[in-house]
């Protein structure tokens, strides 16, 4: 039965690829749904974005663009209210470091979508619930009341946690019925709050399987998302990121023919495939190009496309004066590789005494992280690979790198052909 399924999926593709390049994420006949992850969302009415802490995050190599995100977060919104898509999931990490205030703060600008009939489902990442927390209403980090699970339910009672068909006694997990032939299982993976790991727990899987197995009895088709991988998707990342019983998870899945699964976690735009499932990740939304994913499913297939936030384009329309943003492209780009050149210039200058073989090697470092991040790895210059390696060889940089380079596809549409 699985394989007829994905076969139907596949043959279709030829006509998915029009009709989505026509519609972008808007409506169809059949589902659309957008994917956003990791917003670490810290907004202007509890953050400003002068002081020595938060300049210091704008050099740590995260690549998460603090200053300007309150306003890239709105450019979104005012995206999704122009493509109107069914459903957006967001998976995971919301807020910065879990204050409750930001959490509110977030809530009341998914109302705006809500509000224009575009349904929002949220589940919690490791930074969402914590046992402490911090604003930083100057600059500087203040405690604040952190977020309990509680708080969470209640907070983001419109964004899936009323209305669903089915809530997981031992987790933030629910399922949500579209009413288009689709069941949405929102999987909250994390092991224990405000810890990196992952796991679903026993009570949680059991409640997992009976709800895929009255999924598939109502015939609906199971669309699943979580904070973690199910996959390793680089080598690099796998300890506290792959969900600790992911194989578990992914007996359920092809037990009941969940061939879907969305994370985040990781601040890569990457998709997985094996047996069956797929696991796409969407780049860190709080990190340049600020990437959200688009499917259109229909009783036939589906289709993915990663797509950027136009931030500029939003700018002008609101007659923004700030030239960073109504030159955001430019500014957003420059803020990563910078960020991720001086990282490795700090790694490389003991290693590499020639200025020009060393601004070669660090261009090479930043344009890696920066296509990286963003799933375009098809874009890095790789000419001076080689003489990196050698340079590099044995350290911890050259071996992340290297990781990085494995595989340099490019992941913004899928099915590929080559999985």
């Amino acid at each position: 039965m699985k394989k007829h399924k994905i076969i139907l999926f596949l043959l279709i593709i030829s006509v998915f690829v029009s009709l989505f390049q026509l519609c972008g994420c808007q409506k169809s006949d059949g589902l659309s749904i957008v994917v956003i992850s990791d917003t670490h969302f810290a907004g202007k009415e509890t953050h400003s974005y002068e002081g020595e802490y938060l300049e210091v995050n704008d050099t740590n190599g995260s690549g998460k663009q603090m200053r300007y995100l309150d306003d890239i977060v709105d450019a979104f919104i005012d995206q999704m209210l122009e493509e109107k898509p069914d459903y957006i999931l967001i998976t995971g990490d919301l807020t910065f470091i879990g204050a409750k205030a930001s959490h509110t703060e977030f809530s009341e600008k998914l109302s705006v979508l809500s509000e224009a009939g575009i349904k929002v489902l949220v589940i919690p990442g490791n930074h969402d619930i914590v046992s402490y927390a911090y604003i930083f209403p100057d600059g500087e980090p203040v405690e604040t009341e952190p977020t309990t699970p509680e708080d969470f339910a209640e907070i983001y009672a419109d964004f899936g946690y009323t209305g669903a068909i089915s809530y997981d006694s031992d987790s933030l997990s629910y399922v949500y019925d579209t009413g288009k032939g689709a069941w949405i299982f929102m999987l909250d993976t994390n092991l224990s709050y405000g810890a990196l790991y992952g796991k679903l727990s026993e009570t949680t899987l059991s409640w997992l399987e009976e709800q895929l197995k009255a999924c598939q009895e109502a015939g609906a088709v199971p669309i699943a998302a979580g904070h973690h991988n199910l996959f390793v998707h680089n080598e690099a990342f796998t300890l506290g990121y792959v969900i600790g019983n992911a194989a578990d998870v992914k007996k359920l899945f092809n037990e009941y023919e969940t061939e879907l699964y969305f994370s985040g976690h990781i601040h890569t735009q990457h998709i997985a495939y094996e047996d069956g499932i797929t696991d796409i990740v969407n780049e860190a939304f709080s990190v340049y190009p600020h990437r959200y994913g688009c499917i259109i499913l229909d009783d036939s297939g589906w289709k993915y496309e990663s797509k950027t936030t136009d931030v500029s384009g939003y700018a002008k329309e609101i007659g923004a004066s700030d030239e960073n943003l109504l030159n955001y492209d430019e500014y957003g780009y420059s803020f990563f590789y910078d960020n991720a050149y001086n990282q490795a210039k700090e790694r490389l200058s003991e290693l590499v005494t020639d200025d020009k073989q060393l601004d070669a090697f660090c261009a090479l470092s930043a344009s890696t992280n920066v296509n990286y991040f963003g799933g375009t790895l098809s874009k890095v210059d790789v000419s001076v690979l080689d003489e990196f390696y050698e340079a590099a060889a044995g350290t911890h940089w050259g071996e992340y790198i290297n990781n990085i380079l494995q595989d340099r596809r490019d992941f913004i549409v899928w099915p590929q052909e080559d999985k």
